[in-house]
C-alpha cells in the first residue's frame, strides 16, 4: 500500500498548507495508489461544503491506516526531503527547492532546522549574489544529497 499521498498530505495540513476541501482529492488519490478504510471511501464522497467533516475523516482514515498528523517539525522534514530528492532529480531547479524549503521553516517558526541552514541560507542570499550562484547552487545540490540520505525526522506512525 502506498501511503505517501497522505503523508505528504497529513504533513501538509500541520503546517496549515492544505485547504480542508483539498482532503477529498488527497482520499481520492489514496484510493487509486491502494490505499483504502471505511474512513477514506466516506472522505470520497464528500463535497467541498463539507470541509469539517472532510477533516474529520481524513483524520480518522490515518488512524486506520496506521498513521498521524505529524508535529510541525516532522512535516516541515519530510516536505524538505520531497523537495530535495527533486532538486536532486532535476525535477526542480536547486535555488527554487531552497526558497520551497526556507518557506517551510517559515510554517513552523518555533522551531529551528540548523539541517535546512544550507537551504535558508542559499535561497536567501540567491538575488544579492549574482556572482555566487554556482557555488549556492553547489551547497544546495550537496545539502539536498545529505538531507535524502540522512537518517532524522520521518513521517509519523502511530504507535
Amino acid at each position: 500500500m502506498k501511503t505517501e499521498g497522505l503523508e505528504v498530505a497529513a504533513s501538509k495540513c500541520a503546517l496549515g498548507l492544505l485547504q480542508l476541501d483539498d482532503l477529498i482529492q488527497v482520499g481520492v488519490q489514496a484510493l487509486e495508489h491502494g490505499c483504502d478504510s471505511p474512513s477514506l471511501r466516506i472522505l470520497t464522497g464528500l463535497n467541498a461544503s463539507e470541509a469539517e467533516e472532510a477533516r474529520r475523516m481524513f483524520d480518522q482514515a490515518l488512524s486506520e491506516l496506521d498513521l498521524k498528523v505529524p508535529s510541525k517539525r516532522d512535516a516541515v522534514m519530510h516536505l524538505a526531503r520531497g523537495i530535495a530528492k527533486e532538486s536532486l532529480t532535476e525535477t526542480t531547479e536547486a535555488y527554487l527547492g531552497a526558497k520551497r524549503i526556507w518557506d517551510l521553516t517559515l510554517h513552523a517558526s518555533s522551531e529551528e532546522f540548523p539541517e535546512l541552514d544550507s537551504f535558508v541560507y542559499a535561497a536567501s542570499e540567491w538575488e544579492d549574489r549574482l556572482e555566487d550562484r554556482a557555488p549556492f547552487e553547489e551547497r544546495i545540490i550537496a545539502a539536498a544529497r545529505d538531507l535524502v540520505n540522512s537518517r532524522g525526522s520521518t513521517p509519523s506512525r502511530s504507535p
